[in-house]
């Protein structure tokens, strides 16, 4: 049974599903959800599949191209009794292989959406800062970072970005210097790191929207 308040974009993404269904008589693929929604790639649908059926929205059947199957189709998914954002914490993940970010999960964490710093939910994520390279900038080894996810061609020069380096997740102040990363520590014992944009040895998440630690 559904239970969880569904952000703009999945609402959209469930009610085409369900349209679809009633006037087709199967579900749609993926590229056929990407196209009514115009979401450029299958992994951006993947993304918000995944989240309907985390949330109870649906079903989804492994290997196959109409697999999905709705739950509940009486139920409202944009009702207002919203529960606080519960985003996933990701696990150890090989730069080389980014698309395993949210495939292999380490848990999921609530949050109040304060912290997305407007961000919308759907992209953001929690990751471990694997060391104290940013303790100047009050990111310690082992904070909790709270993550937008996008596409490097969209991050600000010097802002604060996760990247995962080889399988560590590495806070540093992100910028692009003819067609190359510069990260940069901001403890002098940290050395800064320069990779080519298509170096599989660094992929950069996103920018870090929040940091939380237990005390």
């Amino acid at each position: 049974m559904p239970s969880a308040h569904l952000t703009k974009r999945q609402d959209q993404v469930y009610e085409h599903i369900r349209t679809y269904v009633r006037e087709q008589g199967k579900p749609p693929t993926l590229k056929e959800i990407g196209k009514a929604l115009s979401i450029r790639s299958t992994n951006g649908v993947s993304k918000h599949l995944y989240a309907l059926e985390q949330k109870g929205y649906i079903r989804r059947t492994p290997n196959e191209a109409r697999g999905i199957s709705l739950i509940d189709a009486g139920t409202d998914p944009f009702a207002f009794d919203t529960p606080p954002p519960n985003l996933l914490l990701v696990s150890r993940t090989d730069s080389a292989r980014p698309d395993r970010l949210r495939r292999r999960p380490k848990g999921a964490l609530f949050t109040d959406p304060f912290f997305l710093n407007g961000a919308d939910e759907e992209d953001c994520l929690f990751g471990r800062a694997g060391d104290a390279g940013m303790a100047r900038a009050g990111i310690l080894k082992g904070d909790y970072l709270m993550i937008e996810e996008m596409k490097w061609r969209r991050v600000k020069d010097g802002d604060i970005v996760a990247a995962l380096i080889g399988e560590s997740l590495l806070a540093r102040e992100f910028h692009l210097i003819d067609n190359k990363f510069h990260l940069k520590a901001m403890d002098r014992t940290y050395r800064k790191e320069v990779f080519s944009v298509k170096d599989p040895g660094c992929h950069i998440i996103g920018p870090v929207r929040s940091v939380m630690r237990q005390l």
